[in-house]
């Protein structure tokens, strides 16, 4: 029989790394005084956060086999991965124990944790020494109603607060909410059902906004919005106009779906110009807000714009035979002249008024 392993770490597992992250402090956090120091923090500033529990759980286990082994035998330590709770969190985690074994060089683990996703790290700590055994630190709540109450606000606000778990709780709703209301758009004509079509742009906009909250692209939005307020503004109105055009051409004066593609303007020349309302307008508040005027967004301003209204349309021309291949030729050779004018013109003032005007590249 093998003899019982002699030095016994207790790891405290806080894959998501609440703990540093809510209180800021460096880990691993190694021995009995240093957990029980940051646990009693912890659950100061989040009372109602199990990972606290787990700290206190982690300290009494210790002090229960320092009683039988000794206190040389044993250690206690929090580790910590990340709050994408992915590879790179486990990297992390691994890599804390690797510096805490280089502290107390253990013979095995005992885990403990409030979580199965913390539990979910135990065969990779078993690739550094064997898990003897895994003790997770449940609370114990009472089942009265108002406590019940108080415990599904508390994980309903997680649910929908929290980034990992938002995409989950409002990413699936909002995507069907949003296939729906575009179906629903999709299955009505104007102006027999205005209503019908009214509740179904409600519901596709719902579905839009639980999107965007579920994959935290609203604070990238939110963000662009507190930088250029203007530009904002001019795409929100541009949009409203790509998407009105079709929608006035199609369902109010009726006019068939193929000739919107054909006959000008097409809504490739209404995306042009939506596209030049929101591109020429960051140009200028770029320049009025830090007298910048910024090079590369000028010509890929022009580039951008002048695709949809020369190359798509001449495109869509040419495949439906409204066109020649040599208009179509001629439009690809204009859009590619007009390119090269502009790097020119641009590139010129840029050495022409150097000294009197700053440029940015960006």
């Amino acid at each position: 029989m093998s003899t019982p392993a002699r030095k016994i770490l207790v790891l405290c597992i806080d894959r998501d790394n609440d703990v540093g992250e809510r209180l800021g402090i460096p880990t691993p956090v190694i021995g009995r005084d240093a957990l029980l120091n940051v646990a009693i923090q912890y659950i100061l500033r989040y009372p109602d956060d199990s990972d606290a529990n787990a700290m206190f759980g982690a300290v009494q286990l210790y002090d229960n086999l320092v009683a039988s082994l000794g206190r040389e035998n044993v250690e206690v330590a929090l580790v910590t991965g990340a709050g994408s709770e992915d590879t790179m969190a486990d990297l992390k985690l691994i890599g804390e124990v690797d510096r805490v074994l280089q502290q107390f060089n253990a013979d095995a683990f005992i885990v403990v944790s409030d979580s199965p996703t913390d539990e979910a790290v135990v065969p990779l700590l078993q690739s550094r020494r064997p898990v003897i055994s895994v003790r997770r630190i449940v609370v114990r709540q009472s089942r009265g109603f108002e406590e019940f109450a108080v415990l599904a606000k508390y994980y309903l606000t997680k649910l929908f607060m929290e980034p990992k778990y938002r995409k989950y709780a409002l990413g699936l709703p909002g995507l069907i909410l949003l296939l729906y209301g575009i179906a629903s758009i999709l299955a009505y004509k104007l102006p027999a059902v205005v209503a019908a079509l009214a509740g179904s742009t409600f519901v596709l906009c719902i579905g839009v906004f639980a999107l965007l909250v579920a994959f935290n692209i609203h604070e990238k939005i939110l963000k662009f919005i507190r930088k250029y307020e203007l530009t904002f503004f001019t795409i929100v109105v541009s949009a409203m106009l790509l998407i009105l055009y079709p929608l006035v051409n199609l369902y109010i004066l009726e006019v068939p779906a193929m000739s919107i593609v054909i006959s000008r303007p097409t809504i490739f020349d209404i995306l042009s110009i939506a596209i030049a309302i929101a591109l020429f307008t960051n140009i200028v508040e770029i320049y009025a807000k830090r007298g910048v005027i910024p090079l590369r967004k000028v010509v890929l301003a022009v580039a951008i714009t002048l695709f949809p209204a020369l190359i798509i349309n001449g495109m869509v021309w040419f495949i439906f035979k409204v066109i020649k291949f040599a208009e179509f030729l001629a439009l690809v050779t204009g859009y590619v002249i007009i390119n090269i004018v502009t790097i020119g013109i641009v590139l010129k003032l840029s050495k022409r008024y150097a000294e009197s005007i700053s440029y940015s590249k960006y």
